[in-house]
């Protein structure tokens, strides 16, 4: 699982241009789970523009707007107002995109946000019978964070949905290489292989 933001520990590379992970000096790192590559390459894109507006701050009002619409999201998805659920987590889907990407750690901001958000989004969407919609939002989630086992279940519940048994199958057996002890992805992997039969 990806470490909180707030306990990412960066170094610069020598030349100054590059931000790294402390730990093993490389810009995209599988141990540390970041990769830095997007954000190193904007910034650049912008190293030879000579007038470059003045630097960002995150906007901490930001997070916590992000946070209150996923959280009323949950509040109705556990009221089962399904409609209503999908709707908050739009708003805090959309919310978290219009972060500027230049922002400090705007890459990282944007995936750990809309990871959990776009995986409730789509269970609301799969019990709503929006298969494709919950599909989409399924797919995002794995690759804004493949390492999720969560997000390889919500798309493998969808798959079997649209009734494509095999591919799910691998959805939740990706999952189970991820999280070997899921009850969830163990039960939903051995539905879909009795459906395939």
């Amino acid at each position: 699982m990806m470490e909180p933001i707030s306990t990412w520990e960066v170094s610069v590379s020598n030349d100054g241009d590059r931000i790294l992970c402390k730990a093993h000096g490389k810009e995209q790192c599988d141990k540390c789970k970041v990769d830095w590559t997007q954000h190193n390459q904007l910034a650049a894109s912008l190293k030879h523009v000579k007038e470059l507006p003045p630097p960002s701050t995150p906007n901490p009002v930001r997070n916590a707007q992000v946070n209150r619409l996923k959280e009323e999201g949950n509040k109705y998805f556990k009221q089962e107002n399904y409609a209503e659920a999908i709707r908050f987590y739009g708003m805090a889907a959309d919310l978290s995109w219009s972060r500027p990407l230049w922002e400090p750690l705007a890459f990282q901001y944007v995936r750990e946000e809309l990871s959990p958000i776009l995986s409730n989004r789509s269970a609301a969407h799969l019990t709503l019978k929006n298969t494709v919609d919950a599909l989409v939002d399924a797919e995002m989630v794995t690759r804004l964070k493949p390492e999720w086992s969560k997000g390889w279940f919500r798309k493998g519940k969808a798959l079997g949905a649209l009734n494509r048994g095999e591919e799910a199958a691998v959805a939740f057996q990706t999952g189970l290489r991820l999280d070997h002890e899921s009850e969830e992805l163990k039960k939903a992997l051995e539905e879909v292989e009795l459906s395939n039969r």
